[in-house]
């Protein structure tokens, strides 16, 4: 994948902090700590999403005893052979 440079100004104490993280071996590379947290922003951004869709999707149900066993079977019926 192609990639592009970014340049990103810090607090002070940002910078330090990050400096000692990869002095003391928390942090392997910049590049990839600051890669990992897009991902992880992204994968929180998709999750805040997916709930909001569940919140929008209609009334609560309580599931009862046998409500996953329905649940289960109704996939099975629907699942692709």
């Amino acid at each position: 994948m192609a990639t592009k440079q970014l340049s990103v100004s810090l607090s002070p104490e940002d910078k330090l902090w990050i400096d000692e993280a990869v002095r003391s071996g928390q942090i392997t590379d910049v590049n990839v700590f600051i890669s990992a947290l897009i991902r992880d922003y992204r994968e929180r951004v998709r999750i805040e999403d997916l709930l909001e869709e569940g919140l929008a999707s209609g009334e609560p149900v309580e599931p009862d005893a046998g409500f996953w066993g329905r649940r289960k079977e109704s996939l099975r019926k629907h699942a692709p052979k």
